[in-house]
C-alpha cells in the first residue's frame, strides 16, 4: 500500500468540496429559511450521526482488518496483530470478512428504519413541532424522506470501510468530490423551486446514491472480483463478528461518548431553547466543525499507513507521521479560525442571512475546544491503529458526563446556549483531552525536539510522501 501526495491532495480537494456545499448551499437557505426553519435544519444535521451511532464501531474495525489483510495477516485477532511475514492477499479471509460486513449493516438499517419510523416521529411531534409556526406537513414528509436516506446509508456504510482498508483514498476522494457536485447542483434547483427541507433532503439522497454506486464498482475491480469469486470463505460469518466484535463495541461506546458530547445536546435542547438559539448555535457549530475537518484531513488520508505501520513494526514512521498530523491541525486551526472569529457576521450579512453566528468569545471557546478534541482524536488513533481500544470507558464517561452538565446548566443557570459549549468541552477536558495524548507521547518517546525536526520537515523534498 503507498498513500502518498496525491491521495493527500485529493483529500483536501474532497474536504474543500464538501466546504464549497457548504458555501453555496448554506447562503441560499440562510437567505430562504426562516430562524425556526434553520432551526429544524440543524436537529436534521444532528440525526446524520445516527449511522455513525448505529454502526457502533463495526465500519472501524472492518476498515482496519481490510488493511491488515491486503497488508498479508492470514487470521483475524480479537485485540493486538501478528506480524506479517508475506504480502500476500488471503481472498478466503477478505470473502469471509465481506459477507459479514453485509449481513450486519443489513440488520442494522432495517432496525434502525423502524425506530426513526416509531421513535424518532414521537420526538418530532411531542419536541419539535410544538413551537413551529411553519407547514408541519412539509415537514413531515421531509421527515420521513430523511429517515429513508439514513436508512440507506446505513445499509451501505461499509463501502467506506473497504476503500479505506484498501488505501483507495484517491480515487474515494474523486467519487466524493463528484457526488458531492451533484448534491449541490440538485439541492440549489430544488430549492430556486421552493422545496426548502425537501430540497436538501432530496439532494442527500441523489449524492448518496452516486456515491455508493461508485465506490462499490472501484472495490470491486476485475482481479478482486476474480479471486473472491474462485475464494471459499475461510471463517464463517459469526466467527468474524465474534472476533471483531470486543473491538467494535468498545469503539461503539466511543462513538456513543461522541454523539452524547456533540449531537445530543442539539436534540436536548428543544425542550429548553428556542428554535431560534438552536439556529444560532447550529450555523456556528456547522462552520467550526468544517474547521475541524480541515485539521483532521491530513491525518485521515493517512490512516490506513498507520495500521499498516503497526502490522510492520515502523514504529518511527509512526512517530514521523502522528507529530506532522499535530502540528498540521494547529496550524488550521489558528489560519482559519481567526478570520471566522472576526469576519463571520460580516459574511452573513453580505449574504442577508436570517441567522447569525454566536458572539466571538463564544466561537473562541468552541474553536479551543474542538482543537483539543481533534488532538485527542489524533492520539487515540496511534493505539487504535495497534488494534487496541484502551479510551472507550473514558469516553462514554465524557458523553454521560456532558448530558448531566448539560441539564444542570440549563436548569439551574441562565447561561442559555452557552451551557451548549460549556458542558461539553467541561467534560472532555477533566481526563479524555489530556490523557490519550499523553499516553500516545509516552509510547512513541517523543521528545520536544522532535517537533522541531519535523516543522523542518516540511520544508524538505518529499517530505509528505511515506515509504512503503
Amino acid at each position: 500500500m503507498q498513500i502518498g501526495r496525491k491521495d493527500l491532495m485529493w483529500n483536501y480537494a474532497a474536504t474543500a468540496m464538501r466546504i464549497l456545499s457548504g458555501v453555496i448551499v448554506l447562503p441560499v437557505t440562510l437567505r430562504l429559511f426562516p430562524s425556526e426553519e434553520m432551526g429544524l435544519w440543524s436537529i436534521f444535521l444532528s440525526l446524520t450521526t445516527i449511522t455513525a451511532l448505529l454502526d457502533f464501531g463495526f465500519s472501524n474495525s472492518f476498515s482496519r482488518n481490510i488493511t491488515y489483510i491486503f497488508s498479508g495477516i492470514k487470521e483475524l485477532k480479537t485485540s493486538g496483530y501478528a506480524v506479517v511475514e508475506t504480502h500476500n492477499v488471503d481472498y478466503g479471509l477478505l470473502k469471509s470478512l465481506l459477507n459479514a460486513m453485509k449481513r450486519l449493516y443489513g440488520i442494522v438499517a432495517a432496525v434502525f428504519l423502524v425506530l426513526f419510523v416509531v421513535v424518532g416521529s414521537i420526538y418530532l411531534k411531542l419536541f419539535v413541532l410544538g413551537g413551529y409556526s411553519g407547514n408541519h406537513q412539509n415537514v413531515w414528509f421531509a421527515w420521513i424522506l430523511f429517515g429513508i436516506v439514513l436508512a440507506y446509508e446505513l445499509y451501505t456504510y461499509y463501502y467506506y470501510a473497504i476503500l479505506s482498508g484498501r488505501g483507495r483514498i484517491k480515487q474515494s476522494m474523486q467519487i466524493t468530490i463528484l457526488s458531492q457536485s451533484v448534491r449541490i447542483i440538485v439541492t440549489i434547483a430544488l430549492l430556486i423551486l421552493g422545496l426548502r427541507l425537501l430540497a436538501l433532503v432530496i439532494g442527500m439522497l441523489v449524492g448518496d446514491l452516486i456515491a455508493r454506486t461508485l465506490m462499490y464498482r472501484l472495490f470491486y475491480d476485475k482481479e478482486t472480483k476474480k479471486n473472491l469469486t474462485t475464494a471459499s470463505p475461510s471463517v464463517s460469518t459469526k466467527e468474524v463478528l465474534k472476533t471483531i466484535a470486543p473491538n467494535s463495541l468498545k469503539l461503539g461506546f466511543t462513538v456513543l461518548g461522541v454523539f452524547l458530547r456533540s449531537k445530543a445536546i442539539v436534540l436536548i435542547a428543544p425542550v429548553y431553547l428556542s428554535l431560534s438559539e438552536i439556529a444560532q448555535f447550529g450555523i456556528s457549530k456547522q462552520i467550526v466543525d468544517l474547521i475541524y475537518s480541515l485539521s483532521v484531513t491530513w491525518f485521515s488520508t493517512f490512516v490506513p499507513q498507520f495500521s499498516q505501520y503497526s502490522v510492520r513494526n515502523q514504529k518511527e514512521d509512526t512517530k514521523r507521521l502522528y507529530l506532522k498530523a499535530i502540528i498540521i491541525s494547529l496550524a488550521i486551526f489558528v489560519v482559519l479560525g481567526v478570520p471566522f472569529i472576526l469576519f463571520g457576521d460580516t459574511i452573513l450579512i453580505l449574504i442577508k442571512s436570517k441567522t447569525f453566528l454566536l458572539s466571538g468569545t463564544y466561537l473562541l471557546l468552541m474553536l479551543i475546544f474542538s482543537f483539543l478534541e481533534a488532538n485527542q482524536w489524533i492520539s487515540s488513533y496511534i493505539l487504535l491503529a495497534r488494534n487496541e481500544v484502551p479510551f472507550y470507558k473514558s469516553n462514554i464517561i465524557s458523553g454521560v458526563l456532558t448530558v448531566a452538565l448539560l441539564w444542570i446548566m440549563l436548569n439551574f443557570t441562565s447561561l442559555g446556549v452557552l451551557s451548549l459549549i460549556f458542558s461539553a468541552g467541561i467534560a472532555m477536558c477533566v481526563y479524555v483531552n489530556w490523557k490519550w495524548p499523553l499516553v500516545t507521547i509516552i509510547d512513541l518517546k517523543i521528545m520536544p525536539k522532535d517537533y522541531i525536526f519535523v516543522m523542518k520537515s516540511f520544508f524538505k523534498k518529499n517530505n509528505i510522501t511515506n515509504k512503503k
